[in-house]
């Protein structure tokens, strides 16, 4: 079944204030995130050694897009959820009230399956961090993926985007409650050869949660087979996350 996005956005909004306490409790992913994206920004097909401009698309409460506004960049962020969208408003009035603090370009809901309001063509990097690991479908991570590249600059702009792998969410498991992959082993047994995470509570018929995980090489082949012709991919890892900068047009490895 295709993504239910009211049942993404549902989540995120019961588990709003974790999810902004999250990259603080792991600040080793957000430290790995942020050395990747310095990467990329740092590369030859950025513009400029200055200040980039950067949309954050389903960046949740906003802790990427104010780090990086903090280093000088412009950031815009959207997000599914009203509720992460609220908390980055808070933090932006925080440091507007301060005075001293840099802010974002701007703040909105937003849809990485949609045609944004963000200006195509204008950014130096577009980050998509979180919503692919929360879309079921193939063709719904082409979407947006496709969506991202026509924000981004044609000339070089950056796609930044990361994956959950089923290896990182097994070892969770394997830490947290050992006996699951057990109890549940049919489901576990598809989930090995699909990476569709969905649970549904007892006489629901939409899911309380939908992911999707994959593996590094069906990254590839995935890339591979929807932007070939457009992107230039270089890999990233972390414990936790499989990310890839890639660049706006295709150049010489």
């Amino acid at each position: 079944m295709p993504t239910v996005i009211e049942s993404v956005s549902k989540l995120y909004g019961r588990i709003s204030q974790l999810e902004s306490q999250r990259l603080a409790d792991h600040p080793m992913e957000r430290e790995i995130t942020l050395r990747a994206i310095r990467k990329g920004l740092s590369s030859a097909s950025a513009s400029g050694t200055g200040p980039k401009r950067i949309a954050d698309i389903g960046g949740g409460p906003g802790k990427i897009a104010f780090a990086l506004a903090d280093e000088g960049h412009d950031v815009d962020l959207i997000d599914l959820t009203p509720e992460l969208i609220r908390l980055a408003q808070t933090e932006q009035d925080q440091r507007r009230a301060a005075g001293n603090r840099p802010l974002l370009r701007s703040i909105a809901v937003g849809n990485a399956l949609d045609k944004s309001a963000l200006p195509e063509g204008a950014y130096d990097a577009v980050l998509l961090l979180g919503p692919l690991y929360h879309l079921l479908e193939e063709s719904e991570r082409a979407t947006a993926v496709s969506h991202a590249l026509e924000l981004a600059r044609p000339d070089g702009g950056l796609v930044f985007v990361a994956f959950v792998t089923i290896d990182a969410h097994l070892r969770d498991v394997a830490m947290r409650n050992p006996g699951k992959i057990v109890e549940l082993k049919e489901f576990y047994s598809k989930y090995l050869i699909d990476g569709r995470y969905e649970k549904f509570e007892p006489g629901q018929e939409k899911p309380t949660v939908q992911s999707f995980h994959t593996r590094p090489d069906d990254v590839r082949a995935f890339f591979a087979k929807h932007f070939a012709d457009s992107l230039q991919l270089v890999p990233s890892t972390s414990p936790i996350l499989f990310s890839w900068w890639s660049c706006g047009q295709p150049r010489e490895s």
